[in-house]
């Protein structure tokens, strides 16, 4: 098996700021907790402000420098939404949280088996690049490791020399260089406690070569026998499982912002950068989804919740923005907002049929067709448009109902009605309007001719009101067009429609 070991050395600063697009000229910050500095970004470490510092030392030494509670819920989160990110690559992902002492060079990381995702990502070096490529657009610093588990991943993905050799990689090393690299690797690289590092080097064990020498009866003896387990899933002798990530029937990811945004505009750059990556992953997976629900976060002012609706499957994140933005031009923010999240749930397999493959035909002009109506939609809003469905009923003024989402497919898929193939008029009448018979003449606005018909429709026999029906279509006296009929039970005439 061939592990990916993705460590996230600055989570908890990017799980704050990863919102906001960084400059070269960005302020120091500082992720703080219990007194303590956890996290700084570029601008902070250039004016010697570090991880593990008190907050009146950090002070000291910069003077400007902003400091941000750590919320390690966002933290999981962020994790939580790169495990699902990891497995539109591959169905093997596991996510593992930070250590708490994150100083010990243990930070949360992203565990991936890529030896059954090769091919279809085009070998190693293309699928690196990608995964790569992808973190830097979503403004997440990692470094890497490969391993042949993924205890030996996680350990490789701390050293130097293999980072090196991992970014120019083009096929996985041979099991002869794994263990070279294992073997020289220092000892203060083991996955484990800082009592069991100094007990090590108390013992002048300084590389783990030297630890391999040792027979493990001994090694058990003075270390444990979990850390004999440990060595032996570190050289391959012994499976090393990780717990698998199941994703959520749904996406959803969220952006922070340190310091609140109070227009509407500012939202774009955020919620695009969610829409490419519900995209990205969307089109890995093969599923799609026709609604983005966006959630506005105030604070303690509550939240708002916008939805854009999308009439057929749509991958394109241009097209979703553009939406997106219709939506947010509506809007007038009231309180600053502190955080924007994207959730698509109900996600639905992208099918053959959910594909438009003809670029001039039916199917274009039913795509611009879909264009149109969710444009009016994102404008206007859901509630000013609504549509006309098929129910099952023989009776016209039963056989149809107003549909408030309406929604056009270009192929039909399953049971589907079909309407009538017989003259129908283009209005029909709430409810029919009866006219006078007399003398065996219709009247109605004048005389009335029957010109075609009995077309009779029974509805409803198998019940205790019946209605029997003979339709009829008339021209009236000024040439109008008319849909009548007469019930059989009553012999009464009623005129139900009229023709265009």
């Amino acid at each position: 098996m061939l592990w990916l070991c993705i460590q996230f050395p600055n989570l908890p600063l990017e799980a704050l700021t990863r919102a906001q697009q960084a400059g070269p000229d960005g302020s120091p910050r500082a992720v703080v907790e219990k007194e303590q500095v956890v996290d700084v970004n570029s601008s902070a470490r250039e004016r010697a402000v570090t991880g593990g510092l008190t907050i009146a030392t950090a002070c000291a030494l910069c003077a400007d420098l902003e400091l941000l509670p750590r919320d390690t819920e966002r933290e999981s989160q962020l994790l939580q939404e790169l495990a699902q990110w990891g497995y539109s690559f591959t169905p093997v992902v596991s996510p593992r949280a930070a250590s708490p002492h994150s100083d010990d060079g243990s930070f949360a990381c992203l565990y991936l088996e890529l030896s059954g995702c090769l091919k279809a990502n085009g070998g190693l070096e293309p699928l690196l690049q990608q995964l790569r490529s992808e973190l830097q657009q979503m403004h997440i610093s990692a470094f890497m490791g490969l391993g042949h588990s993924p205890s030996a991943a996680h350990m490789l993905s701390q050293l130097e020399e293999h980072r090196q050799w991992l970014a120019g990689a083009k096929a996985p090393p041979s099991p002869q260089q794994w263990r070279q690299w294992i073997s020289f690797a220092p000892g203060k690289l083991l996955d484990c406690d800082h009592k069991t590092i100094a007990k090590l080097y108390a013992c002048g064990i300084k590389r783990v070569s030297q630890l391999l020498a040792i027979p493990l009866s001994e090694v058990g003896t003075r270390f444990g026998r979990d850390f004999v387990n440990y060595l032996a899933r570190l050289n391959g002798t012994r499976h090393d499982p990780v717990p698998c990530y199941q994703p959520p029937p749904e996406f959803h990811s969220e952006l922070f912002f340190p310091s609140p945004l109070d227009n509407s505009e500012q939202l774009l750059f955020p919620a695009g950068r969610l829409v490419r990556e519900l995209c990205q992953q969307l089109q890995r997976r093969q599923l799609y989804s026709q609604q983005l629900r966006w959630k506005l976060d105030f604070g303690q002012q509550g939240c708002k919740v916008l939805s854009v609706e999308i009439s057929r499957p749509q991958l394109d994140p241009q097209r979703l923005i553009a939406l997106t933005k219709l939506q947010l031009e509506r809007l007038t923010l009231e309180q600053p907002v502190q955080a924007i999240g994207l959730t698509c749930d109900r996600l639905q397999p992208l099918g053959q049929d959910s594909v438009d493959d003809d670029l001039f035909g039916e199917a274009s002009r039913v795509q611009r067709s879909h264009q149109l109506i969710d444009k009016l939609k994102a404008r206007l809003g859901h509630q000013s448009l609504s549509g006309i469905t098929l129910k099952e009923s023989h009776l016209p003024e039963q056989a149809w109902q107003s549909a408030d989402n309406l929604v056009l497919n270009s192929r039909k898929r399953g049971h589907q009605l079909q309407p009538v193939n017989a003259p129908r008029p283009n209005w029909l009448l709430p409810r029919p309007d009866r006219i006078q018979c007399r003398n065996q003449r219709l009247f109605y606005r004048g005389e009335l001719r029957l010109l075609q018909g009995p077309e009779r429709i029974d509805g409803y026999w198998w019940q205790h009101r019946r209605h029997a029906r003979d339709y009829y279509i008339a021209r009236g006296d000024e040439g109008a067009l008319y849909w009548v009929f007469q019930d059989l039970t009553s012999e009464a005439w009623y005129l139900h429609g009229v023709y265009a």
